[in-house]
């Protein structure tokens, strides 16, 4: 049960941070949406055994700076496309993830998993398909020029990366540490991103602010049911149920902003989906 409500909390904020973020800038909805989750699971710390070693911190570290550039590159992708084209591109982060735990954690694919890849790509093929534009090469073109589907890509690039420096962290101490302390660190940079360039203005914040309150505590139940369907059943499964949140954000997209090609899109994410499964049961 935790592990399918995990997707729908996402596929629902999705939805909450495209209405946000026609008043508010992406950096500001990342500083929101790590804002309670800051609060909430800082106190853990004071109440589990901690373990501090050189690389819980090399994975601390490595994945936190990451994170914060997807963070915000997540809120503007979602700002700048259709949730429906925008979250399914997530499912590439463990396409990209083959590609990167080679190189970072000497783990290498099988032909499940390379059959999965190419799943996926598939899937994106039929997610930016258009019957009417003969071009077969059409959606591969979407995928760089669209902002939304390129700033996904890049966070769905990056996610591979840094799930690297989860597992070293997480493998040095424990998942409650982890998800506790990173929350602190990527907060920090954001925070720190934020007052730098000048976001935190009177006039920055001029907009309906429960927005940024709604993502921030969906953030924080989705946080809660990750850790708690971590703890009730197999990993493989969590991940695979969580990426379900791309084919939630597609009915979402359709029936509360109105996002066309609900058919074309859904069939295409669940291709997306599928290549998912492949490649976290491989």
């Amino acid at each position: 049960m935790f592990a399918s409500l995990n997707p729908i909390s996402e596929g629902i904020r999705s939805v909450f941070i495209k209405k946000a973020s026609k008043d508010f800038d992406s950096i500001l909805i990342s500083w929101a949406n790590n804002f309670l989750p800051v609060i909430v699971f800082t106190p853990i710390l004071f109440f589990i055994d901690l373990k501090f070693n050189t690389l819980f911190f090399v994975g601390l570290f490595g994945s936190s700076l990451i994170n914060v550039a997807a963070n915000i590159l997540y809120m503007r992708a979602i700002s700048k496309g259709d949730i429906s084209t925008v979250m399914p591109m997530q499912s590439f982060a463990p396409v990209f993830l083959l590609l990167s735990s080679p190189i970072i954690l000497g783990e290498f694919p099988n032909l499940v998993g390379l059959l999965g890849i190419l799943t996926g790509v598939a899937g994106s093929y039929l997610l930016n398909l258009d019957m009417k534009e003969k071009n077969i090469f059409a959606p591969f073109k979407s995928l760089v020029k669209e902002k939304g589907t390129k700033y996904m890509l890049t966070v769905a690039f990056l996610w591979s990366i840094s799930a690297n420096f989860d597992k070293i962290a997480i493998q040095n101490s424990s998942t409650w540490q982890y998800m506790a302390c990173t929350n602190i660190v990527v907060f920090t940079g954001i925070t720190i991103l934020a007052t730098t360039t000048k976001k935190f203005k009177v006039r920055s914040f001029k907009g309906d602010k429960k927005y940024l309150l709604i993502i921030s505590a969906f953030t924080v139940g989705s946080y809660i049911f990750h850790m708690t369907a971590l703890s009730l059943t197999l990993a493989a499964y969590v991940i695979a149920m969580k990426r379900m949140s791309a084919l939630i954000s597609v009915f979402l997209g359709s029936f509360f902003l109105n996002e066309p090609n609900l058919k074309q899109r859904l069939v295409g994410a669940a291709v997306m989906f599928a290549g998912v499964l492949l490649i976290v049961f491989s």
